[in-house]
């Protein structure tokens, strides 16, 4: 019986009706692929573009595999588990600001897009005045907030409330009391992480203004 239906299956498929619906479901296969990859494109947040790009890759693989197209094959095929993997990065990222929002300054989150900087004891990382291009986190050794009389330690970050000011300038100057290392990110990375992912910057902005309100906070009590 089972090989009787298995002719059956050949024979249709080798029929008139059987070829043109085998072609029509190859053509949707080809456009659905076709319109998920030019869809893609249009998403401005990461996450959508990001799971979108997946279903192109699932339905590529499926047309490749039907085809027999192995460029087609292999190049969804690498670019699936890259797509999953920055799916899940930036997924992590919005989870981990959105804890850190609602508990301390806990910059962690933001160490995988940093980079490595050391200043030697009696350095200037920037002065007052100068324009403000980058923000740091401290891994190593004491800075002073000269003007302002205090001192970071690490797991501290200084430099980012020039970012959201009109004129971008810094308003204090951050001198080494000892060597130290820190680890820095440029204005234009904290910009890309926002358009790349708005809920980001929500939570980024959330943090910024808790900073802001426990140093505004830390004044009015010594002045009191």
């Amino acid at each position: 019986m089972t090989e009787t239906l298995i002719d059956a299956v050949t024979s249709w498929a080798a029929s008139e009706s059987g070829k043109y619906v085998g072609a029509t479901a190859l053509a949707a296969l080809a456009w659905s692929e076709a319109a998920a990859i030019v869809g893609s494109t249009y998403f401005k947040r990461m996450i959508p573009l990001r799971a979108a790009a997946m279903v192109a890759n699932v339905l590529g693989v499926t047309l490749g595999l039907v085809t027999g197209n192995l460029p087609t094959i292999t190049k969804h095929a690498i670019n699936f588990p890259l797509n999953f993997s920055r799916l899940r990065e930036m997924r992590r990222l919005i989870a981990s600001v959105r804890e850190a929002s609602v508990t301390d300054f806990n910059f962690e989150w933001l160490k995988p897009f940093m980079h490595p900087e050391s200043f030697r004891a009696t350095d200037f990382v920037f002065e007052k005045g100068a324009v403000a291009k980058k923000a740091y986190l401290v891994v190593e050794g004491k800075i002073e907030i000269s003007e302002r009389g205090v001192i970071l330690e690490p797991g501290a970050i200084f430099g980012e409330m020039a970012l959201f000011t009109k004129s971008g300038k810094r308003t204090a100057s951050a001198k080494c009391l000892t060597d130290v290392s820190l680890l820095a990110i440029t204005y234009e990375q904290f910009e890309q992480l926002y358009f790349q992912n708005p809920e980001f910057g929500l939570y980024l902005v959330r943090l910024m203004v808790r900073r802001f309100e426990a140093n505004h906070l830390g004044e009015e009590l010594e002045s009191a």
